[in-house]
């Protein structure tokens, strides 16, 4: 399938505030593709379900092999020095890209539909896989951060008096 690519500034703005958001089955073509070390993992609180929902989505220009900060914004790592999508022509653009439409013509809840196909089993499972082989995500936070050993109290001698 073939999508027309807009080039305006306002097109070109979405992709610099932050990356568009893959359903499980366009990550899954990015990994094949070989850009699984291009991702991050997301997250999106789900405030009907009361829960937070992970996704992998290409990542924020340097966080990629991690995780998205607790208010995401920055430039696609997909972005190329045109601010165009490196992705666009390799056919490899992440579903909410491919539908999202500058001048406000955007379909109302795109961003939160996108979410929810990752509240899945397939989605959880390619978040394990991305995660696990190398380390990456939440791993790499792990290891990066070993965890501190807590130091055993010295015993103060009683004086017997």
């Amino acid at each position: 399938m073939t999508f027309t690519a807009c080039a305006c500034e306002e097109c070109q703005a979405m992709c610099q505030r932050r990356p568009c958001w893959p359903t499980p089955a366009d990550v899954q073509r990015l990994i094949v593709a070989g850009y699984a070390d291009r991702l991050m993992l997301d997250w999106w609180f789900d405030r009907e379900q009361n829960k937070t929902i992970y996704i992998l989505t290409p990542a924020i220009a340097g966080r990629e092999k991690g995780e998205a900060p607790a208010h995401p914004s920055g430039p696609c790592t997909f972005l190329d020095e045109n601010n165009l999508c490196r992705l666009h022509d390799l056919e490899l653009k992440p579903t909410e890209g491919q539908l999202a439409l500058c001048h406000n013509r955007t379909p109302d809840g795109l961003h939160e539909q996108i979410g929810q196909t990752w509240n899945s089993d397939e989605g959880r499972a390619l978040i394990d896989r991305w995660e696990s082989d190398p380390p990456r995500g939440r791993r790499l936070t792990l290891i990066a951060q070993p965890a501190q050993r807590k130091q055993p109290r010295k015993r103060r001698k009683l004086n017997a008096a």
